[in-house]
């Protein structure tokens, strides 16, 4: 098993504490994809039954973060190249470009605001090299901008793929020299926002998302 040691939960709120410790060890990458989550060894280290410990597997599963299978032990998700370019950019995709012609009049100050602070965040990721700060800024700007549209399934489906984004920019992103082109991206995009037409940010937006941003790292190694 990976030598990552989980923390012991001792008794507070149990199911919610072990799916939030396994959660962050995966999204932080201490965890790896394919690694397995051996039941016993884990109740160990965070000191709780294997009752609690079960169910948030089960919630880990239905949010993509590992996978189970009859008489196999449960492991951490991969992302496959197929998945990522065949379903979570066109779906990704077509999500955010719905939500921005949809709210066209809430671009108001606060929103762009928001967006600069976050941008600001991954500057200061980039230059710290702080991968896992630069990956959750980089949903948190998509993440503003999705959350101008309040109906509820746009955010079901955001929901239903974001994490097997986190996934692929884990496995992906650390390859990837240049961590300053991302917040530099993102500024791009919201200076599109603030001064260019709806066609000159959707062929942006498009490009970032199909090209520059989902894309970074694949190669015939990584597939």
């Amino acid at each position: 098993m990976n030598p990552y040691q989980f923390k012991s939960q001792e008794n507070l709120s149990l199911r919610q504490r072990v799916f939030a410790d396994i959660r962050d060890a995966i999204v932080r990458g201490h965890l790896k994809p394919g690694d397995k989550l051996r039941e016993l060894d884990i109740s160990k280290q965070m000191n709780v039954s294997r009752g609690p410990l079960r169910e948030a597997l089960r919630d880990l599963e239905a949010l993509g973060l590992v996978v189970s299978a009859p008489y196999r032990e449960t492991a951490v998700a991969d992302v496959r190249k197929e998945e990522v370019v065949g379903l979570l950019i066109p779906v990704r995709l077509q999500l955010e470009l719905f939500v921005l012609k949809q709210t066209r009049g809430k671009w108001d100050e606060a929103f762009f605001a928001a967006l600069e602070e976050i941008v600001a965040e991954m500057k200061r990721a980039a230059a710290d090299n702080d991968l896992f700060a630069l990956i959750e800024a980089d949903i948190r700007f998509h993440e503003q901008v999705l959350s101008l549209d309040d109906s509820t399934h746009t955010q079901q489906i955001w929901l239903g793929i974001v994490n097997r984004l986190r996934l692929h920019f884990i496995k992906n992103t650390g390859a990837f020299g240049d961590l300053g082109r991302v917040p530099a991206e993102h500024a791009a995009l919201l200076s599109a926002l603030r001064d260019e037409s709806d066609e000159r940010i959707e062929a942006l937006w498009t490009r970032h998302i199909r090209d520059e941003d989902c894309l970074l790292c694949f190669d015939e190694k990584t597939d």
